[in-house]
C-alpha cells in the first residue's frame, strides 16, 4: 500500500485492539515527551497518541518516532488531527494512526489512502454511521466520560459490530468497566498523562499505565 509504514503494515488496528488501551499525551511542555512515552511503554501501554494542538507537537512526535527502535511494539499516533495537511505531516514523521475529535469523511479517506489507521471522534448515531461508511474501522466515542457507560451500551444496539474506543474524561482505573460495556479499547488522557509532566511524574505514569493494562486483561 502506498505510504504504508512498517508499523501499519504489521497492523496498527490489530495492535490497538490487542492492547486495549491508548494513552493520550496532550502535552503543553514537550521536553520529556520521549521519557513520558518510555514510561508508558514500561507500564505495558503500546498505543500512544501525541496530540497536535501545540506548536511543539510535531517535533515531539518526530522525536518519539526516532526513539521507537528502543520501544518494541510501539504504536504511535497523532491526535487532535483536524486537517489533511496535519495528517500528511504526522505521517511524514512516523505516526501510524490518526485520532480526531470529530467525524470528517475527507480526513478519514485521506488517512486510509496514506496507510494510516483513522480513529475519528463521534457522539451520535449519525456520526458513527458516517465514520464507518467513510472507511473507519475504529470509532472514538467522544466525550466518553460525559456520555457514560449506558450511552455506549445503547449505541451498540444498532452498531454492535462497530469497534468503539471511548475517550475523554475516563480514569485509568475504569478501563475494565468500559471494556465490559462493549468497548474494544479505551483512550486515557490527563488522568494518565499530565499536560506538563515533570521527572517526578514518570514513575506515577508508569504505575498507572501498568494498572490500566492489568485491568484491560
Amino acid at each position: 500500500m502506498e505510504g504504508c509504514s512498517i508499523m501499519v503494515c504489521m497492523g496498527a488496528y490489530e495492535q490497538i485492539i490487542d492492547g486495549r488501551v491508548i494513552a493520550i499525551a496532550r502535552l503543553r511542555t514537550h521536553e520529556l515527551a520521549v521519557e513520558v512515552v518510555a514510561a508508558l511503554h514500561r507500564g505495558g501501554v503500546r498505543a500512544i497518541e501525541l496530540t497536535l494542538d501545540h506548536p511543539d507537537s510535531l517535533g515531539a512526535l518526530r522525536a518519539v518516532a526516532e526513539a521507537a527502535a528502543d520501544l518494541p511494539g510501539l504504536v504511535l499516533g497523532a491526535g487532535t488531527v483536524r486537517s489533511v495537511q496535519q495528517l500528511k505531516e504526522a505521517a511524514e514523521v512516523g505516526a501510524t494512526f490518526a485520532v480526531s475529535p470529530h467525524t470528517d469523511p475527507e480526513l478519514i479517506r485521506a488517512a486510509v489512502g496514506l496507510g494510516i489507521e483513522p480513529l475519528p471522534g463521534a457522539a451520535t448515531a449519525t456520526e458513527v454511521a458516517t465514520a464507518v461508511d467513510s472507511g473507519a474501522r475504529l470509532v472514538k466515542l467522544f466525550p466518553g466520560g460525559a456520555l457514560g457507560l449506558a450511552y455506549l451500551k445503547a449505541l451498540r444496539g444498532p452498531f454492535e459490530q462497530v469497534a468503539f474506543v471511548p475517550t475523554g474524561g475516563i480514569r485509568h482505573d475504569e478501563v475494565a468497566e468500559w471494556l465490559a460495556a462493549g468497548a474494544v479499547a479505551v483512550g486515557l488522557g490527563s488522568d494518565l498523562v499530565p499536560s506538563t509532566p515533570a521527572e517526578a511524574d514518570l514513575p506515577v505514569i508508569e504505575q498507572r499505565a501498568k494498572l490500566a493494562r492489568e485491568l484491560a486483561g
